[in-house]
């Protein structure tokens, strides 16, 4: 006869079998119940069960302060506490059949100890036997859901507790109960999440305290929690621990109802705990291990203890090489998935699909340990063709004649370098082969020196500002910077107190760089007459000039307005230059003259927008210039020609 058949009889002859006379309490009060599954934990176990044929055995010990106290249903308040100290145990073993298990649990209480000379209806004999034996628990579960390494998982347990106890030691119900559970459960590998709810129910209902108290009936247990590997974390580099942390409990459903529906006493039968353990595996295979866990009570319902410490010594002889591979598990990366015995790192326990990482499968690889490239034809995998043996394909070699070597530029890839100026840019693309890049940071990938990077045509070397596109100035401080005189009155934006409006140059407050309010308190210090074919140009004032001999020669603070004056007037005409000449004293004195023709254009060439706006001439060009003769110095405007 099959196990299953023989189980299943088993289990309804029991369950068929006449009650005996009731005996208070008639209750079994443990909220410890381990589960057969070697694989399990303190409160949560795996939806998966143990292969074929695979047998194991377990001892459980625990140590429960305070697991029964009787309280009054009004107040809560303590009545008796019928077992304040109990040290007890359970015995499991479980069989693998494939696609179920089958598994069975004998409780047993080794000593305990509490109140005596307890009130009949808590207990007849008036208190807790030393020890006992409590109800034999069998089991059987069947995954329906499953996963290979990780996912999700469903599945069904159902636990039959036989009326075997001692129904005078809290660890007896004097009835068949019946339990059936749904398992839930989410691997990540690492860590897990689980979770169970089900119903149990007794065959016989019972009231505890007898006559008084609720009614002892079906109820629905429940539990959840994580599992997780503290190799996780970095703690277990054998990976062999198993640390859990669970919620569990029970809440009842007939007669008393859950959350004070029903009958009343739903607080004393709705135990909730919280447990805490970690299952170390032993040996290199891991057959032996031990579970060392912590329960804390949440209520203060019947059977919860204040604190219970839990250990276990378990044995399950495990399939050391799942994939049967010639890998053991403990040394295998891939334990479910076979070694592919070819030759190429079999030390593993991983196939290699692709030898040489090329990107192309070891089935359809024509050189399987040669790294190569995808291609059409009889040479997939292998090598690409390269002529020159340059490491460079000949399908992106510029060169595929010439030995060279790689290059982000397509148009250098695979070629040998030539660069005859030496400034590091191949002859291929250097513009300028014969003459060497510049590298000033501006267009330096095109192989040419740049003379003027700003393109505004003064020459790097003489440019104050090689990156900003300026004007020519006669002042090298200047010279190719912008020049930023938003209103064009030749004062800096920095120093213009109006920066937006243009200076009158009336001889009225003109160092300002403001207009003047209200109507104009002076001449203008500079006027332009005539045509604009030909024009002559006015000086308020004639130039004044300070310091004996060339070299200290300059201009009167009073002339520098002036002059500043005549540079907006050439910066509004660009179609004409400023001639100056100045009259020599004496044939002695002909340096000196030059001198103040030459430093009238330098101050104005400062002042303007453009190098050219002024030159020097002899004396007789300009002598017949508006107040030449009586100033000394003279100043034409000629008209340029239009281009």
């Amino acid at each position: 006869m099959r196990l299953p058949t023989v189980f299943a009889a088993l289990v309804s002859t029991l369950c068929l079998a006449p009650s005996a006379r009731a005996q208070a309490p008639s209750i079994d009060a443990r909220t410890f119940q381990p589960s057969t599954d070697p694989a399990a934990s303190l409160s949560l176990e795996p939806v998966a069960v143990a292969a074929k044929g695979t047998f194991s055995l377990g001892a459980f010990t625990h140590y429960s302060h305070r697991p029964v106290t009787v309280r009054r249903s009004d107040t809560g308040d303590v009545v008796s506490r019928p077992v304040e100290h109990l040290l007890g145990g359970d015995f499991v073993g479980g069989l693998g059949l494939g696609t179920s298990s089958l598994g069975i649990a004998v409780p047993y209480v080794a000593a305990q100890s509490g109140d005596t000379g307890l009130d009949r209806r808590i207990s007849e004999s008036g208190r807790a036997p030393l020890a006992a034996i409590g109800d034999v628990a069998v089991e059987a579960k069947a995954p329906f859901v499953s996963y290979d390494t990780a996912g999700f998982a469903l599945g069904m347990k159902t636990r039959f507790t036989l009326p075997t106890g001692d129904r005078a030691s809290f660890a007896g119900a004097g009835t068949t109960k019946v339990e059936l559970r749904l398992l839930a459960e989410y691997n990540l590998v690492v860590a897990s999440a689980h979770g169970s709810l089900g119903y149990a129910g007794r065959l016989d209902e019972v009231r505890f305290p007898a006559g008084t108290g609720p009614t002892i009936g079906d109820e629905l247990p429940f539990a959840a929690g994580l599992r997780v590997r503290p190799k996780l974390i970095g703690l277990d580099p054998d990976d062999r621990q198993l640390l859990e942390v669970a919620v569990r409990g029970a809440v009842p459903l007939h007669p008393v109802g859950p959350f004070g529906a029903g009958e009343a006493g739903s607080a004393s039968l709705t135990p909730v705990l919280l447990g805490l353990s970690d299952r170390i595996g032993f040996a290199e295979t891991k057959d032996v291990f031990v579970l060392a866990g912590l329960d804390v009570g949440l209520t203060s319902a019947l059977g919860v203890p204040a604190v219970r410490g839990i250990i276990a010594l378990g044995w399950s002889p495990r399939e050391n090489d799942m994939d049967h591979d010639g890998v053991r598990d403990d040394r295998d990366q891939c334990p479910e998935i076979a070694e592919d015995r070819d030759g190429f790192e079999d030390d593993d326990g991983c196939p290699e699909i692709d030898d040489d990482n090329d990107g192309v499968l070891d089935t359809v690889d024509a050189c399987p340990r040669v790294e190569g490239v995808e291609q059409p034809g009889p040479r997939n995998g292998c090598p690409a063709p390269d002529a020159d043996k340059d490491g460079v394909a000949d399908a992106q070699d510029a060169c595929p004649r010439e030995a060279g070597s790689d290059n982000a530029d397509a148009r250098l890839r695979g070629c040998p370098a030539r660069d005859r100026d030496r400034d590091g840019i191949d002859d291929l693309v250097d513009k300028c082969p014969d003459v060497a890049e510049d590298k000033d940071g501006h267009a330096d990938e095109d192989g040419c020196p740049d003379n003027d990077d700003d393109a505004d045509g003064v020459p790097d070397g003489a440019d104050a500002c090689p990156k900003e596109r300026g004007e020519p100035s006669a002042d090298p401080t200047r010279s190719g910077c912008p020049i930023r005189d938003r209103d064009g009155d030749t004062f800096p934006d920095e120093a213009d107190r109006c920066p937006s409006e243009a200076e009158t140059f009336n001889g009225v407050e003109d160092d300002d760089g403001c207009p003047e309010a209200g109507p104009a308190r002076g001449a203008p210090l500079v006027r332009v007459d005539g045509t604009p074919a030909k024009s002559t140009v006015r000086l308020a004032r004639p130039l004044k000039f300070v310091g004996a001999s060339p070299s200290e020669l300059a201009l009167d603070a009073s002339s520098r307005t002036t002059l500043r004056a005549l540079a907006v007037l050439l910066n509004g005409r660009r179609d004409a230059i400023m001639t100056v000449g100045a009259r020599p004293a004496s044939p002695k004195d002909e340096e000196a003259a030059a001198a103040r023709a030459a430093l009238v254009v330098k101050e104005v060439r400062g002042f303007a927008l453009r190098h050219d706006v002024a030159e020097t001439v002899a004396w007789d060009s300009v002598k017949g210039e508006p107040g030449a003769a009586a100033s000394g110095i003279g100043l034409g405007l000629i008209k340029l020609p239009k281009p």
